[in-house]
C-alpha cells in the first residue's frame, strides 16, 4: 500500500528525471538539424503530457490515502506558485462551471421536451427515442474524456444517468410506451450501474446527480398527472442505491439530501390527498422511506462498527419526525376523535424501542434523542386521550416515574426529562387550567405539584456531594 513517504519519492523521481529537462539537452545538440529538431519537440510535447497526467494520478493515490489513514495531506516537495487570484479562478474553472453547465443542460432538455409537448412539434416515441439519444451522447463523451478528464466526465456521466431516469419514467407514465415490468427492471438496472460507476470514480457528485437529482426532474415537466404508486417505487430504487453506496463508501451528505428531498416530496403528497382509498400506497411507501433511513443513518454503527456522531443522531430524530408527520395524513388524524391519540401512542412506543436498541449499543447520544422525542410523543398521548385534571396528574405521575427511574439508573437526562415536564406542568396549571377548574381542582393540582417539587428539592439538598460533589 502506497505511504507519504512513497508518494514524496515519487515526487522526487519524477522531478529528477523530469523527461523535458533530459530532452533540452538532447534539443540544443540537434540546433543545426531542423527535422530533428521538430521530432524532438512533438517528442517532448508528448512526454510532458504523460507527467501531467502521471502527476494528477500521484495527487488522486495522495487524496485516497489521506481518506482512508483521516490525517491531513502532506505537503509535496515539488513547488507550486499560486497567484492571490489563482485560487478563486480554480474554484470557478474546475469546479463549479462544469456542476452548473451540467445542471442548466439537463434543465435545457426537460423545457425543451415541455415545449416539444406542448407543440405537438414530435411524436410520443420520437421524444423518447430523442431524449435517449441525447443520454447516450452524454455517455459517449464522459467514456472518451475519463482517462484524460475524470472529473468533467464524472459531471457527464452523472447528467446522462438522471436524463436516462426521467426518460424511462416518462415513457411509462406519460406515454405508455413501455410495460411496468420492463420499467422496474430497466431503473434496477440502471441504479445498480450507477452506483458501479459511482464506486468506480469514487467520486460523490455521481451519486448526488445521478442519483439524488434524479428523482426531482420529473417534476420539471410533469403535467400533474401520473401514478403515483410509481413515483414512490421510482423513489424507492434511487434510495436504495443511496443506501448501499452509504454502505460502501463515507458519503454522508448524499444520504442526508436523499432524506431531505424523499420525506419532503411524500408528506406533500399526503397533504394534497383527500381520497381514503390511498391510504394502503401510503402505509407501504411510508414504512418503506423510514426503514431505509434508518439503516441509512445507522450504517456507521451496523456496517463499520463507528460510533455515531451528532450528525447522525439528529438524522435519525428527523427521520422519526418525518414518520409521525405522515401517519398523521396516512391514518386521517382529527382532533375530534381518539385517533390522534392512538397514533401518539404507538409512535411513542416505536421509538421508545429504538432508543432501547441504541442504548444496548452504547450510543448515549441517539438514545438521548430519541428518548426525548417518545416521551414528548407520549406526553401528547396523554394530552389528547384526557381531559382537565386528569391531565394534569398524569403528566406529574409520568414526571414522578422518570424522575425516579433516572435516580436508580443514574441518569442526569432522565433526571432533568422529569423536572422539565413538571415545569412544563406549572406553566400549563398557571396559564390554561387557571381558566377552567373549578376551586377544588386547583387546589388539588397546585398541592400535589407543589409537594412535588419539594420532594425533588429535598432529594437534592441530601444528595447534593453525591451528585455534584459538593
Amino acid at each position: 500500500m502506497l505511504n507519504n513517504v512513497a508518494v514524496q519519492d515519487c515526487f522526487l523521481l519524477v522531478d529528477r528525471y523530469h523527461p523535458v529537462k533530459n530532452f533540452l539537452f538532447v534539443k540544443s545538440e540537434a540546433m543545426n538539424d531542423p527535422g530533428k529538431m521538430k521530432k524532438l519537440e512533438e517528442e517532448m510535447a508528448r512526454l510532458s503530457l504523460q507527467l501531467q497526467e502521471q502527476a494528477q494520478t500521484i495527487h488522486r493515490l495522495q487524496d485516497e490515502l489521506r481518506q482512508l489513514s483521516g490525517t491531513k495531506a502532506q505537503e509535496s516537495p515539488v513547488r507550486r506558485t499560486v497567484l492571490p487570484h489563482a485560487s478563486l479562478e480554480n474554484l470557478i474553472g474546475l469546479r463549479l462551471i462544469h456542476l452548473v453547465g451540467m445542471i442548466v443542460l439537463v434543465i435545457g432538455l426537460s423545457l425543451g421536451v415541455k415545449y416539444a409537448i406542448d407543440a405537438n412539434l414530435i411524436s410520443e416515441k420520437m421524444r423518447i427515442l430523442l431524449a435517449y439519444l441525447a443520454s447516450g451522447a452524454l455517455l459517449f463523451f464522459s467514456f472518451q474524456l475519463r482517462k484524460a478528464y475524470e472529473g468533467f466526465s464524472a459531471i457527464l456521466f452523472s447528467g446522462a444517468m438522471a436524463s436516462v431516469y426521467f426518460t424511462t419514467y416518462a415513457a411509462f407514465v406519460y406515454y405508455a410506451l413501455l410495460s411496468f415490468p420492463a420499467t422496474f427492471v430497466l431503473m434496477v438496472l440502471f441504479t445498480v450501474y450507477t452506483v458501479f460507476e459511482a464506486i468506480r470514480y469514487n467520486r460523490q457528485e455521481i451519486a448526488l446527480l445521478g442519483l439524488v437529482g434524479a428523482y426531482g426532474i420529473p417534476f420539471l415537466i410533469s403535467p400533474n398527472r401520473g401514478n403515483p404508486q410509481l413515483l414512490f417505487l421510482y423513489m424507492t430504487i434511487i434510495n436504495a442505491g443511496i443506501l448501499a453506496l452509504s454502505v460502501k463508501k463515507t458519503w454522508i451528505l448524499m444520504g442526508r439530501l436523499a432524506q431531505a428531498i424523499t420525506w419532503i416530496i411524500f408528506i406533500a403528497w399526503l397533504v394534497m390527498q383527500e381520497s381514503m382509498q390511498l391510504r394502503g400506497t401510503g402505509l407501504l411507501f411510508m414504512c418503506l422511506f423510514f426503514f431505509l433511513f434508518l439503516l441509512n443513518g445507522a450504517s456507521p454503527k451496523l456496517v463499520r462498527k463507528e460510533k455515531l456522531d451528532v450528525a447522525h443522531s439528529y438524522q435519525l430524530l428527523l427521520n422519526n419526525i418525518a414518520l409521525s408527520l405522515s401517519a398523521l395524513f396516512v391514518f386521517g388524524y382529527s382532533f375530534e376523535n381518539a385517533t390522534l391519540s392512538v397514533i401518539a401512542l404507538f409512535l411513542s412506543l416505536f421509538v421508545a424501542a429504538q432508543a432501547v436498541l441504541f442504548h444496548y449499543w452504547n450510543e448515549e447520544q441517539t438514545r438521548t434523542l430519541l428518548g426525548s422525542y417518545a416521551l414528548a410523543l407520549f406526553v401528547l398521548f396523554i394530552g389528547f386521550q384526557w381531559k382537565g385534571i386528569v391531565v394534569t396528574l398524569l403528566w406529574l405521575l409520568t414526571a414522578v416515574v422518570l424522575f425516579a427511574i433516572g435516580v436508580k439508573l443514574k441518569s442526569i437526562a432522565l433526571r432533568m426529562a422529569a423536572i422539565s415536564l413538571m415545569g412544563i406542568t406549572l406553566l400549563k396549571l398557571l396559564v390554561l387550567d387557571s381558566l377552567t377548574f373549578s376551586t377544588v381542582q386547583k387546589v388539588i393540582a397546585y398541592l400535589v405539584l407543589g409537594v412535588l417539587l419539594l420532594l425533588v428539592s429535598f432529594f437534592y439538598q441530601k444528595f447534593k456531594e453525591r451528585l455534584f460533589g459538593e
